[in-house]
C-alpha cells in the first residue's frame, strides 16, 4: 500500500472517530444495534435472519451493514463486527459509530471493542460461531 494512502486513511480514521464514552451495558438497557457481517460469506443470508430473531424478541431495532454499504457511519447504541478478518472498513465503521457499547472479534489500536472474542490460533470461525460465543456473553451481562 502507498505512503498516500496509508495517511488518507489515517487522517479520516482520525477525523471521523466517535468521541461517545463507550462500556459494556445489558442487553435490557440497548435499543439498537448495528451488526456488521462479511456479506461475502456462503451462509450468510441464513445468518442474518438469526439475528433479527435474536434482537427482535428483545425489541431490539437491528440494523446489519457490510463491506459493500456506501455509509458505514452509524448511530446506535451497540455494535458488534463479526468480520472473521479485520479489514479497514470494519475499523472504519466501529471507530466512527456512536454506540455506547461496541464487541468484535478482534482489538485494533487504541482499543475499540469493549468486548472482544478471539479466535483459536489456525483458521478463523465463522460468524455464526462466534456469535454463538458472543450471544451468551451479552445474555450474561447484567
Amino acid at each position: 500500500m502507498s505512503f498516500s494512502r496509508k495517511v488518507v486513511r489515517w487522517f479520516c480514521l482520525g477525523a471521523h472517530r466517535s468521541k461517545v464514552p463507550t462500556a459494556l451495558m445489558p442487553l435490557s438497557d440497548i435499543r439498537s444495534a448495528v451488526v456488521y457481517v462479511d456479506a461475502a460469506e456462503a451462509y450468510c443470508e441464513p445468518f442474518k435472519l438469526r439475528l433479527k430473531d435474536f434482537f427482535g424478541k428483545r425489541g431490539i431495532e437491528l440494523k446489519i451493514i457490510s463491506e459493500f454499504d456506501r455509509d458505514l457511519r452509524t448511530a446506535s447504541d451497540f455494535f458488534l463486527a463479526l468480520n472473521p478478518l479485520p479489514c479497514i472498513n470494519e475499523h472504519y465503521a466501529a471507530s466512527s459509530s456512536t454506540a455506547r457499547f461496541k464487541a468484535g472479534r478482534h482489538q485494533f489500536k487504541r482499543e475499540i471493542y469493549d468486548l472482544v472474542v478471539i479466535d483459536a490460533p489456525g483458521a478463523p470461525l465463522p460468524m455464526k460461531d462466534a456469535f454463538d460465543a458472543i450471544e451468551k456473553m451479552l445474555i450474561n451481562i447484567k
